[in-house]
């Protein structure tokens, strides 16, 4: 099942972006058409939901989108016997309309969340991209699951949205930034800044901010995209296998795996372009790394990142 899952994910040519450095097609694991895309997770779903007799931890893969959720995904399929449930919970689907919290993020459905959560089984994984409240910390905790929360730099983030956004025709986002937006450098400012009218584009700022607390919770462990990707896409591979070693021992999860994976690189994904930390360094223009330390340097310094 999984194979035809992945089989059905390939695609044909996608946009590109203007700069020479980001000409390389985002993926080729798209999936152009939203229908076909809902069917086939559909169908994965009710797979995933009948496997009642799995073991092992229920784990969850939260971050802010473009963070790496399919990175880490990939690798806990590769780690151990994990399945990935194919559930993945946002705001998007979880908000509730015409409510607010103080960072303009809509409520989440809390009941709604509770009863996805339910549908996982021992033994898989599922992905979120849901900014920090109690609540949902209540929950996970009440429901046993095993959370991890992947950060990543905030330059590298709002690239790759950038070219997932310009490579998916099916992005809420794509008509604008494709279609009105006329090059990169005000795109990026886009994502950077924000936008309140239609299509709205939460500043990144914001987002930040709403994901921040996931990276000191007592019940969480944070983990960086920076280490996962190990020797190949510029970390190491002791810092991959320590975060990896990290996991393992949060989850109680088969650990034999680890040395060697340490030197490997990243498993397939998705939506994954290069791979690879800190591109931003030779694919933002100077002028948009100086807003991005003007909007939210002492965000990045947050997260642990350096400003320039």
């Amino acid at each position: 099942m999984t194979s035809i899952f992945t089989a059905f994910t390939q695609a044909g040519p996608v946009t590109r972006t203007e700069f020479p450095e980001c000409s390389l097609t985002v993926s080729k694991h798209f999936v152009q058409s939203s229908s076909l895309r809902k069917t086939l997770i559909a169908a994965y779903r009710a797979y995933a939901r009948a496997q009642v007799w799995r073991r092992g931890p229920r784990i969850l893969v939260n971050s802010i989108p473009k963070a790496g959720t399919h990175l880490l995904t990939a690798e806990l399929e590769r780690l151990a016997d994990l399945q990935n449930s194919r559930l993945h919970l946002d705001i998007d689907r979880l908000g509730m309309p015409g409510t607010s919290n103080d960072l303009g993020f809509p409520m989440v459905n809390l009941p709604k969340t509770e009863r996805a959560i339910s549908t996982v089984r021992p033994g898989q994984m599922f992905s979120a991209h849901l900014y920090w409240s109690k609540e949902l910390e209540d929950i996970l905790s009440g429901a046993e699951i095993c959370s991890i929360f992947i950060a990543r730099d905030p330059r590298d983030i709002v690239l790759s949205r950038l070219h997932y956004a310009m490579g998916l025709r099916r992005h809420r986002l794509h008509p604008y930034l494709a279609e009105v937006l006329e090059n990169d450098k005000d795109r990026l400012r886009s994502l950077i800044v924000g936008r309140n009218a239609d299509p709205f584009i939460r500043p990144l700022r914001a987002t930040l901010q709403g994901y921040l607390p996931w990276l000191d919770r007592p019940g969480t462990l944070a983990v960086r995209f920076e280490d996962l990707v190990g020797q190949r896409g510029g970390g190491t591979a002791e810092r991959k296998r320590d975060a990896l070693r990290s996991i393992v021992d949060l989850c109680g999860i088969d650990g034999s795996k680890v040395d060697e994976m340490a030197g490997m690189g990243t498993g397939p994904t998705p939506t994954m372009r290069k791979g690879k930390a800190g591109g931003w360094r030779d694919e933002m223009p100077a002028e948009l790394v100086e807003l991005c330390d003007a909007e939210m340097g002492d965000l990045i310094e947050a997260y642990g990142y350096a400003r320039t």
